[in-house]
């Protein structure tokens, strides 16, 4: 399951002044240059591309990374905000999208140079973002929430709700087309860009007989890819993958194992990508099997929480600590960047 967004302040500075002999040590956070290159030790949950070049990846304490060199380098943006980003996403090279705790919505349309916290109808921890247009896009959180805007952000409107769980990730393949998952296997589905949303999979329930809960996996990542195909992952190595829209969901266990896996990623080559606890997996072959790829460092004690597309430089991983992982342009090897 996901981790606790729950932490202290960690002090970084020393100072130490004499004042009449008395010596008064002062503890001060470390101050970081906006353009200053820095190493950042905090998680890091998500990370988007807007072409090979530009991309952003967002964590606890408001931390929004920018690299405008394809993740050789990166560098601190000042998100103005100290909540948790879960999700972040962009359209283009200016305009983007951040989403975390107590309903924090950010919007940036100078590529994260200046970031503006935008209006949530909810206070609810929300955990996902994805826009089709620059106008058009939707976030998921707390108590099945699913937001909506058509005007860029500047306002948004509960579009849809339904039981009190919480909805992890949403993906939208087209400006009609997308999904929504999250707790207990739910999946919801859209194809007229969430007027309606239909109930797939998941349940929630206790048998009257023998008082025993019945639930499904808990669903952390959705990758739409078309209107007919998408790639769930969740608990306990669950992966699936549905090629008619949802009505069914085929169970991929080949090279999987039984750990938990927070992202999913594919390229145009068909190509899907897998990050979870103390692994990345590679399919070649469409998602029949999966092996895990070639990392440097290992990331044994660790975990991986976002996968994006770099385009045709190949993928970017983050996760734990400030991880970042780059791959090569087949996504054979992955080698962590030190920024």
């Amino acid at each position: 399951m996901q981790t606790a967004f729950h932490h202290g302040i960690k002090y970084t500075s020393r100072i130490v002044v004499k004042v009449l002999s008395v010596t008064i040590v002062l503890f001060l956070p470390l101050l970081v240059l906006a353009m200053e290159p820095v190493k950042v030790h905090n998680d890091l949950f998500s990370v988007n591309f807007a072409d090979d070049k530009d991309g952003w990846t967002c964590g606890r304490w408001g931390t929004i990374l920018h690299t405008s060199d394809g993740g050789k380098t990166w560098m601190v943006q000042k998100s103005g905000t100290g909540y948790t980003l879960s999700s972040i996403h962009f359209t283009d090279s200016k305009n983007g999208w951040a989403v975390g705790d107590m309903g924090t919505i950010i919007h940036t349309k100078n590529g994260g140079e200046t970031w503006v916290k935008q209006k949530s109808p909810v206070p609810y921890v929300l955990m996902g973002v994805h826009f089709a247009t620059s106008r058009k896009g939707w976030i998921v959180g707390e108590r099945t929430t699913i937001l909506h805007t058509e005007d860029g952000g500047q306002t948004w409107q509960t579009q849809f709700k339904d039981e009190d769980f919480i909805l992890k990730s949403i993906s939208f393949c087209d400006e009609r087309n997308g999904w929504a998952v999250g707790e207990y296997g739910y999946i919801y589905r859209t194809e007229d860009g969430g007027k309606t949303w239909q109930h797939q999979a998941g349940e929630f329930r206790y048998l009257e007989e023998t008082g025993e809960l019945v639930a499904g996996n808990f669903l952390f990542n959705v990758i739409a890819v078309n209107p007919k195909t998408a790639w769930v992952v969740g608990i306990d190595g669950y992966t699936a993958k549905t090629i008619d829209g949802g009505k069914t969901w085929a169970r991929v266990t080949t090279g999987v194992p039984k750990t938990h896996l927070f992202a999913v990623s594919s390229d145009k080559q068909g190509d899907i990508f897998i990050g979870g606890n103390a692994l990345l997996l590679r399919s070649a072959d469409g998602g029949k099997r999966f092996a895990e790829t070639k990392v440097e460092p290992e990331i044994t004690y660790g975990w991986l929480y976002g996968i994006t597309p770099r385009r045709e430089a190949g993928f970017a991983a983050v996760g734990k600590g400030g991880w970042i992982y780059l791959s090569d342009p087949t996504g054979t090897t992955w080698q962590r960047v030190i920024y």
